[in-house]
């Protein structure tokens, strides 16, 4: 567990489920998140978590995010595809829509970084934002992002093709920005 002023950072609970079926049901917000919308249920939901955590080596780590005001499920942060040997991983976060807007990004990011930096002793961690998305883009940018390249007409949404920017961060940059 990670805790922040604002935010906890934890593992799962399969309780979350329902929060994570209105997450998963913003298909605005998941969009965003360069995923596809598709309909789950709660049933799905549980599934996910109760494999959330294997044993062994992980290619995945999720937290939830908890309002440490009121204790609520507010979203989740992950990163995937984990390279151990390349030392990297694609990273993302996502909130319900009662939770953005009010400073959380700022201190999740930071704690999540630094844990997979500085903890999991990774060298570079990346995003795929979509071109039009300006808030992840800036959002990422803020933090150090740096693009890297674009990928055209990578994303099939809203009835056309969407270009994809690739944005990375260096362990070395982020350390030096929040002098680890």
């Amino acid at each position: 567990m990670i805790k922040g002023e604002k935010i906890t950072l934890r593992s799962f609970k399969l309780e979350d489920a329902e929060k994570m079926c209105e997450l998963r049901s913003d298909f605005e917000a998941i969009k965003a998140f360069a995923g596809s919308p598709f309909p789950t249920n709660i049933e799905n939901e549980k599934e996910w978590i109760s494999t959330m955590y294997p044993h062994g080596t992980r290619t995945s780590i999720y937290f939830a995010i908890e309002d440490n005001e009121t204790g609520e499920f507010a979203g989740y942060v992950g990163a995937r595809n984990i390279s151990y040997i390349n030392r990297n991983a694609d990273v993302g976060i996502i909130l319900l829509k009662k939770f953005r807007g009010k400073g959380f990004y700022r201190e999740i990011s930071f704690f999540f970084y630094n844990y997979l930096f500085n903890e999991i002793n990774l060298h570079k961690i990346y995003s795929f934002d979509i071109s039009d998305n300006n808030i992840a883009l800036n959002s990422d940018k803020k933090y150090g992002f740096k693009v890297e390249g674009q990928l055209k007409k990578h994303i099939w949404q809203d009835g056309k093709y969407k270009d994809v920017v690739f944005v990375s961060l260096f362990r070395k940059d982020f350390n030096e920005k929040y002098k680890q």
